[in-house]
């Protein structure tokens, strides 16, 4: 029995609470909204920041007619569509997503089942389908909730060697940069290399070129408004110059995240503000480190220097523990150990980015053995599925979206944070231990109880807990006993979103007042919960 559980059959208690509070306390929201307005705008990075993404390979999720037969050579087509991914939408809802990521669609050269080899910009790749389909998918995501993000790919052409006759606009010498191919020792070192020589022998498109570049933005601006697409992954982006993707971003006024393979912060930070966020790179290093036990202190130290130079913007960075272009984290550890990682990006400050079959405890080691068919596994009840699932839900029901950030501890063995109203631990070994866990932000006899198993409840003393793994545990998710929460937490009325100090004084005066019709605790509750949120903002400034 999940701590979710018994707090639903103590439901009663919280809607006559609700119904105390609800009417004056959305009036008084109304009220502040007009004196301190919010901006919004639709599917910005402000709004991304609370979905969810599943990653799909598009040619492995799933077959239209439901085959189920294995495939057979994994550097080819395997036969996944769009209609596949609309038709298997409640496999991708039923984990908690809002929003997906698929392939690149456009059509590819010979074997570019991952749809980066791309052949003619006007055309959709026929093997994943054809635009009704496309459309069909999009319109059903629409109708769940659930956001599209495509990958697109503006840096490269698919592999034609220097014949570029078979490419569509792009046929032309002139469209690409001189023969070279970056080398290792480019990555670091050479940043006009990177920008200018071919990446794995592909074709290099001159976007300095006037007939490229303005193709290519009126391309992506085009695709974005004719299938009303939320969201941009964008490949290769240190491959390209960032006053083009300041350009090319412009172009489509949606959410862009782009992807640059490297581990530098410092490097990365020059790509935010072109484009909206990245895909958080640094971090998927160094989780990984943690949980295979090959560095010690970096998951501490990379977060710090993350928070040092991006602040604000990681919380809309994509976290991530597997992608396409890695060797899957189960590879090289246990079950549990891979768990520990889902949950770490789920946990994470940041979008998390689950990569489909991991809710299915695949394991393929490098490219393209790390990009099997789903279709031969598609199990809901599988102990993956049920955990991302109670993972969505805790993320959700808790905001961690809204919610600040502390590293507690870490060492060799354990890390622990602190979100606010929440504390996640986890640790990359598989036996018990017995930890003690300073410095934690909750008053002396607050009871906390583990979101994944309502009976493992602990208290704080002396600002200090005991947390005690049993064999085979990895994650403890404790909350604070929900029938202590503010009223605030509980109906989502969400007081740490209010832009001005002021908003919350008024609001914490009101409530001094007796204005609103609640229990003292209650009271005392919601005005320490107000208190916490200007200490969050003064910490911010």
């Amino acid at each position: 029995m999940c701590i979710r559980d018994r707090i639903q059959s103590k439901q009663d208690k919280v809607i006559q609470i609700k119904i105390l509070i609800m009417p004056i306390n959305t009036a008084l929201v109304w009220a502040l909204a007009l004196m301190f307005p919010f901006t919004h705008a639709g599917h910005t990075k402000e709004e991304w920041k609370s979905r969810a993404i599943y990653q799909i390979l598009t040619d492995r999720f799933a077959r239209p007619d439901g085959d189920t037969r294995p495939c057979t050579d994994f550097r080819k087509y395997c036969g996944g569509t769009w209609k596949g991914i609309t038709k298997n939408l409640d496999y991708i809802q039923g984990m908690g997503f809002d929003a997906i990521w698929i392939s690149p669609i456009v059509d590819n050269t010979p074997n570019g089942y991952h749809g980066y080899w791309a052949r003619d910009w006007e055309k959709l790749n026929a093997f994943f389908g054809d635009e009704t389909s496309f459309r069909e998918l999009v319109e059903e995501c629409h109708r769940r909730n659930i956001w599209v993000m495509i990958d697109v790919v503006a840096n490269h052409a698919g592999p034609i060697g220097r014949d570029y006759s078979t490419i569509k606009p792009f046929n032309s010498p002139d469209h690409y940069h001189d023969y070279c191919n970056i080398e290792d020792s480019d990555i670091d070192n050479n940043q006009w290399r990177m920008e200018n020589c071919r990446l794995a022998d592909l074709p290099d498109l001159k976007e300095e070129n006037p007939f490229v570049r303005e193709y290519l933005l009126k391309w992506v601006k085009d695709v974005v408004k004719k299938y009303q697409i939320d969201g941009l992954r964008v490949d290769t982006v240190a491959h390209m110059p960032k006053d083009f993707w300041s350009e090319y971003s412009k172009s489509v006024r949606v959410f862009t995240m782009g992807e640059v393979f490297n581990g530098r912060i410092d490097f990365l930070k020059g790509y935010v503000g072109p484009l909206d966020t990245l895909l958080n790179y640094p971090l998927f290093f160094a989780m990984r480190d943690f949980l295979r036990k090959l560095s010690f202190g970096s998951l501490w130290t990379t977060y710090t220097q993350l928070h040092k130079v991006f602040g604000k913007e990681l919380d809309y960075m994509g976290v991530f523990i597997n992608n396409h272009d890695n060797p899957r984290l189960r590879h090289y550890v246990s079950e549990e150990v891979s768990r520990a990682g889902i949950a770490f990006v789920m946990v994470s400050r940041g979008i998390p980015i689950i990569y489909y079959g991991e809710e299915q405890d695949f394991n393929g080691e490098n490219d393209p053995l790390n990009r099997e068919p789903l279709w031969t596994k598609m199990d809901k009840s599988s102990r993956n599925y049920q955990f991302i699932k109670t993972l969505n839900e805790f993320r959700r029901e808790m905001r961690l979206w809204e919610t600040g950030y502390e590293q507690i501890v870490y060492d060799d063995r354990l890390y622990v944070i602190q979100r606010d109203l929440i504390i996640a631990a986890i640790t990359n070994i598989e036996e018990a231990q017995s930890r003690e866990v300073e410095h934690v932000e909750f008053a002396d006899g607050t009871k906390l109880c583990n979101y994944l198993n309502a009976k493992d409840c602990i208290t704080v003393l002396n600002k200090r807990i005991w947390i005690h793994f049993a064999p085979g545990e990895m994650v403890k998710l404790y909350v604070r006993n929900k029938e202590e929460l503010p009223v605030s937490f509980l109906t989502k009325s969400s007081l740490c979103l209010f832009r001005s100090p002021l908003a919350l004084i008024i609001y914490s005066g009101v409530l001094g007042l007796s204005l609103i019709h609640i229990s003292e605790p209650t009271r005392q509750a919601e005005i320490s919960y107000a208190v916490f949120c200007l200490k969050k903002k003064k910490k911010k400034k």
